[in-house]
């Protein structure tokens, strides 16, 4: 019995996760989608490997929650490839797939047992107290990572595409499907919050 699309999709996903990313031109890109569109395996696989991490990246930042981000990264490239053939070109296919990307995201943050699920830890890690605490062992890693926990799903991903992705305003306008004003505001009030609270995590260090 052969096996189902799922699992073509999981097996092809678990091995695209040990294969080194390429670097080709757009040219080259555009003759792999062809034949994803054709639905070449080996297409599938390239284009994994070509973007796979960015994905899990993208997820990572905007979920808080890296057990989360690989399962919400595989559900964006099966809602991909599911959908190449109504891809048409009017966008790159990373700024297209960073926007189903940030779709599947959303629909796990929608889910009633999303808010639920937080653990204690994850919890105090969000405090300020908690964050104190751990600057005194100079883990600013994590300080930043809660700090960002604070940060609403929109400016979180709008700063990761910009700060981490790199990307211009204009892609992220593509991306997020809003105005590049827009962008623009939107970044510089998650600026703005994130010193607020970064301000605010100081003053409790040097009160403590």
């Amino acid at each position: 019995m052969g096996e189902s699309r799922l699992e073509t999709g999981e097996r092809i996903w678990e091995t695209a996760a040990a294969t080194a990313a390429p670097t080709p031109d757009d040219r080259e890109e555009a003759a792999w989608l062809a034949r994803a569109r054709d639905g070449e395996e080996a297409a599938y696989r390239w284009l994994l490997s070509r973007y796979r991490q960015r994905v899990v990246r993208l997820a990572a930042h905007v979920l808080r929650r890296p057990e989360e981000a690989e399962d919400a990264a595989q559900e964006a490239f099966l809602r991909a490839f599911r959908g190449l053939r109504a891809f048409r070109g009017e966008a790159s296919f990373s700024t297209w797939l960073y926007r189903i990307t940030l779709r599947s995201c959303a629909d796990r943050q929608r889910r009633s047992s999303w808010r639920a699920e937080f653990t204690a830890a994850e919890v105090r890690l969000s405090g300020e107290a908690a964050a104190a605490e751990e600057l005194d062992g100079v883990d600013l890693r994590v300080l930043v990572a809660a700090l960002l926990d604070r940060l609403s799903p929109p400016m979180r991903a709008a700063l990761a595409l910009r700060e981490v992705e790199g990307l211009e305003y204009e892609e992220i306008a593509r991306v997020l499907e809003i105005p590049v004003g827009t962008v623009r505001s939107r970044l510089n009030a998650a600026r703005a919050q994130f010193r607020k609270l970064w301000s605010a995590a100081m003053r409790e260090v040097n009160d403590a």
